[in-house]
């Protein structure tokens, strides 16, 4: 075995890290304890603070106070924790935002030269082929009004065809059936024609389907938009608990509050985190959890997808 292919199966090997990862992800009870926690986290923080609280007002629990700097340090670490982690994330969505703009704008040229194309070879059509003149004229009214705002195609519109009548046209040009009945009699050049115009046919349906999946990366990215939300409030929760303790002296007043709070704070804030990681896993799934992917970790299993 040479050196380069030696490198390159090292390389496909799956991270043994992530494939644990994996494993413990489609564990049925692991999925029903993170689907728990994240729907009912409102009813999990007010009860660890209402338990916190009981036996932090017991008289025999002087223990449970917490010491007003150590609660100052800890409300100002998770606001600086949580001020860094939003900057990532505002600086990651807003990344990602842009190439996915630049990859539609990108797709939509593609798209017109390859109506172009399709324009030009319709134009030039050979008799054998007149039979389909009819079907690619009727796709290239539909494609050529197509403006950047229209893709992707719904179903929805009145005003165009949608997305399946676009496939139904370009698979009745891929008829075998239709083109058996000419192909005898057709030479070998107009042979390479119909090749021609499959090949600008299949181009186009990609470029269209793929607006479909660029859609739902947008989608997909607004999950991060709920994650940037609900941090930004933890971020005003700590930050006004670090004000409360640390210049309104709100631990004199009532000391037996601040083990409470701080406890619920960072339960809070782990389910937070949680979320961000199941929203950052279902990224990563959708963008590389193909099922070649997957069947690199599990060979014998089908694909989730």
């Amino acid at each position: 075995m040479s050196t380069r292919k030696a490198q390159r199966l090292q390389i496909c090997e799956p991270v043994p890290g992530l494939k644990i990862l994996v494993q413990l992800s489609n564990t049925p009870l692991v999925r029903t304890v993170i689907a728990t926690v994240t729907h009912h986290q409102l009813a999990i923080v007010g009860l660890v603070f209402v338990v916190t609280l009981v036996f932090a007002m017991r008289e025999n629990a002087p223990w449970l106070t917490v010491p007003k700097q150590v609660a100052i340090e800890f409300f100002s670490a998770v606001s600086q924790s949580l001020a860094a982690l939003l900057g990532v994330l505002i600086v990651f969505l807003t990344f990602n935002s842009q190439l996915i703009a630049q990859r539609q704008h990108e797709d939509y040229y593609t798209l017109q030269i390859q109506i172009d194309q399709l324009i030009r070879l319709t134009q030039s059509l050979p008799p054998e082929l007149s039979n389909f003149a009819e079907t690619l004229i009727a796709l290239i009214n539909y494609l050529v009004p197509l403006h950047l705002k229209d893709l992707p195609i719904w179903a929805t519109s009145s005003q165009v065809l949608p997305l399946d009548k676009l496939l139904d046209i370009l698979d009745n040009f891929k008829n075998e059936d239709e083109w058996a009945k000419v192909q005898q009699q057709c030479s070998l050049a107009t042979h390479l024609y119909r090749q021609q115009i499959l090949l600008v046919i299949n181009n186009i349906e990609e470029i269209v389907e793929g607006f479909s999946r660029l859609y739902n990366r947008i989608l997909e990215m607004s999950r991060f938009i709920l994650a940037i939300v609900k941090l930004s409030f933890l971020l005003g929760v700590s930050l006004l608990f670090l004000l409360l303790f640390g210049i309104i002296d709100l631990q004199r007043k009532f000391p037996d509050l601040s083990l409470p709070v701080i406890v619920s704070l960072a339960i809070w804030v782990l389910i937070a985190l949680l979320e961000l990681v199941l929203d950052t896993w279902f990224l990563y799934k959708n963008l590389y959890g193909s099922s070649s992917h997957y069947l690199r970790f599990f060979p014998n299993k089908k694909s989730p997808n």
